[in-house]
């Protein structure tokens, strides 16, 4: 087995499980994680982008979208409740790790665009996307310059 391999089969360690679920809980942590295509639940599986991407486009919302979104905060919310529970004691590979925190991050980032679209309407929901769009490009692009000059070290 050549070490390539050999890391990819290595069991996540406690240190770095340590860190994925403390980045879950920083603020702005869902910037540039994408909400993913379907999520199942109770039992069926739900276009969760395509739903979300329709409800903060649309201008008015109705009760039954209220209500809808209310409900799918509760379904995500434990959904990714139990993903993290996952992540925190099952034993797997760091990519393994890295493809439940994605998913994770993902239901989290579609549960705080669901829940501002709740205290928003029309041109303030756009204009509070359009300035958390930018918080994330420069979190993005600090991310980036902090890695550069890791690099350099």
């Amino acid at each position: 087995m050549d070490l390539v391999n050999m890391e990819e089969d290595q069991l996540i360690t406690k240190q770095q499980r340590e860190k994925l679920l403390a980045r879950l809980h920083r603020q702005l942590f869902w910037c540039g994680e994408r909400i993913p295509d379907e999520v199942e639940i109770e039992g069926k599986k739900v276009p969760l982008h395509e739903i979300t991407w329709e409800l903060i486009n649309k201008p008015n919302l109705t009760e039954d979208d209220r209500e809808h979104i209310d409900h799918c905060i509760i379904a995500l919310n434990k959904k990714a409740k139990s993903y993290e529970t996952y992540l925190e004691k099952t034993d797997m590979t760091l990519d393994e790790a890295k493809d439940v925190f994605d998913t994770t991050a993902g239901l989290l980032r579609a549960i705080m665009d669901l829940k501002d679209l709740e205290e928003l309407s029309g041109p303030e929901r756009m204009k509070k996307y359009h300035e958390e769009a930018e918080r994330c490009k420069v979190k993005d692009a600090k991310g980036w310059m902090q890695f550069l000059e890791e690099l350099e070290e």
